[in-house]
């Protein structure tokens, strides 16, 4: 290895060695040029272009043109249905209804048979003239009448005896005038959970109500104690029998069994025993009834409108004699209400 001048000799001797290249010295210092003589930046080339990569883009889908529409048969939009509505008499059970089925109804003439300046046939003539698609009874006597207009479809409602109406013909179909019994008994059991039995007392022919009763009162835990009669006496004297059996009574609008004198009698009756009593009139409830469970005027209306619907869609034989409502209306009385809101009250430790 060739020794570097390293000690103290002359800054000459270094500058000459290292320009003669000392032949066979393997390390050569690194020479830094002074300080103030900065060699300039060697320029600088811009990059070499690349080929850009060839990219196939498939062409945009064209859109097919939309098919011309098919020449279907348009349809003629259906007239208004035509109702020609009859009533036994004005009363506000009645009228109620009436009003509902306008709200319904565009096209709609209402008949009073209470009104005696026309005879029947007169009646019926006028009925036949403005030619109805059906004809809708409010009242037992509007549907006995209807069911003499042939030819066209009947409904009716707020009947309780049909029995009575001898109406046997497939385009003739009634809707049921007391709200579901299950609904019924649903909300006296809310308004009273320890209520345990309920007595009935109605006139024949009324065997579907009372099966209706039966399995509502096996629904929410309620024995039904029925009894059959045939007149307002023998309802009375039923009644004073079954009440110290039961807690509550269910009163059903059979005239046929049932009196205003006797009502108050058993309703007296009750009171003095503390059976509750569920009746079908809200106007009963100043006489001492316990609740009142009754129909919606437009749940009434809609289904009197569906059964005329599928009877004139011609499915008459799939109906049911009587179709039933879907909707309650229920309203306990003032000394009922106070009661149940104490309790709760009570429970509720306030």
């Amino acid at each position: 290895m060739c020794p570097l001048a390293t000690g103290p000799r002359i800054r000459t001797f270094l500058w000459v060695a290292l320009l003669i290249g000392l032949s066979g010295c393997s390390v050569v210092p690194t020479v830094q040029p002074p300080a103030d003589e900065v060699p300039e930046e060697a320029p600088r080339l811009p990059p070499k272009p690349q080929d850009s990569p060839v990219i196939d883009e498939a062409p945009e889908p064209v859109a097919k043109p939309a098919p011309e529409p098919a020449n279907l048969p348009v349809e003629p939009p259906k007239a208004p249905l035509r109702v020609a509505t009859l009533l036994s008499r004005r009363i506000p059970e009645y009228e109620d209804v009436v009003t509902a089925l306008r709200a319904e109804v565009s096209d709609m003439d209402v008949y009073d048979l209470g009104d005696k300046s026309r005879t029947p046939r007169e009646l019926v003539e006028a009925v036949l003239a403005t030619k109805p698609d059906v004809v809708v009874a409010v009242g037992y006597q509007a549907a006995r009448f209807a069911g003499q207009i042939e030819g066209t479809p009947v409904v009716y409602s707020q009947v309780f005896n049909t029995g009575g109406l001898e109406i046997d013909s497939p385009r003739i179909k009634g809707v049921a005038m007391l709200p579901p019994l299950d609904l019924q008994l649903a909300a006296w059991k809310e308004l009273n959970p320890n209520l345990t039995s309920v007595g009935a007392i109605i006139g024949p022919g009324h065997e579907a109500l009372l099966d209706e009763a039966k399995v509502a009162g096996e629904a929410h835990g309620v024995r039904i104690e029925s009894r059959l009669a045939h007149s307002d006496r023998e309802t009375l004297y039923l009644f004073t029998r079954l009440v110290p059996q039961i807690d509550g009574y269910w009163l059903f609008p059979d005239n046929r069994v049932l009196s205003s004198a006797v009502l108050r009698q058993m309703l007296t009756y009750a009171a003095r025993h503390r059976v509750q009593i569920a009746v079908f009139n809200d106007s009963l409830l100043s006489l001492g009834a316990t609740l009142s469970a009754t129909a919606v005027d437009d749940d009434i209306a809609r289904t009197i409108l569906d059964v005329v619907d599928q009877l004139i869609a011609g499915q008459g034989d799939e109906l049911p004699a009587i179709s039933p409502l879907s909707d309650i209306s229920v309203r306990p009385s003032g000394a009922e209400a106070r009661s149940a809101s104490t309790t709760a009250s009570a429970e509720s430790g306030h």
